[in-house]
């Protein structure tokens, strides 16, 4: 009896310890964003709009956060993953709307971004992919838009496209 006594008040303890240790990180914010594209005035419907962050994640890749527009050219980013949306912070914003021959390569698990098509085209030929809207838009490294997500609701984060 004086045995198992002795060994519950550590084990509580350590029971407590993991407990903390292999909880969320609570300072951690997010914010959901939604808004509208649209292209010299005009809801672009069926545009892939993607939220690249500006802050590299424990030294590596930038993360990258998509959705489609619908027929108004709404587009929204909620709940991404057990996460309730995207972390807050400073975005890169692109957006393009491409067809092919044979289908809509925005539909389907990944779409394709400017850099594939750019890479798919030097690769020797045409990819057969086409894209709608101003190719400035279609790069991080070239878009000219960019949004900060703030903890909770951002909504009417819209972008008007200017150009061909």
């Amino acid at each position: 009896m004086f045995a198992r006594k002795y060994w519950l008040q550590p084990l509580g303890f350590l029971a407590l310890f993991l407990a903390l240790g292999c909880s969320k990180d609570k300072t951690a914010t997010f914010g959901s964003v939604s808004g509208a594209i649209t292209h010299e005035g005009k809801a672009v419907d069926g545009a892939r709009v993607e939220f690249h962050s500006t802050t590299e994640a424990q030294g590596g890749k930038h993360d990258v956060y998509a959705t489609t527009t619908d027929s108004n050219g709404k587009y929204m980013i909620a709940a991404v993953g057990k996460n309730p949306g995207i972390p807050a912070g400073m975005y890169k914003v692109v957006v393009t709307k491409t067809n092919m021959k044979g289908g809509d390569p925005n539909q389907g698990k990944d779409g394709f971004d400017q850099g594939q098509i750019d890479a798919a085209a030097s690769a020797g030929g045409s990819p057969g992919i086409i894209n709608f809207l101003p190719k400035e838009y279609a790069s991080p490294a070239t878009t000219k838009l960019s949004a900060t997500v703030q903890d909770g609701k951002n909504e009417g984060v819209n972008f008007d496209l200017k150009g061909k």
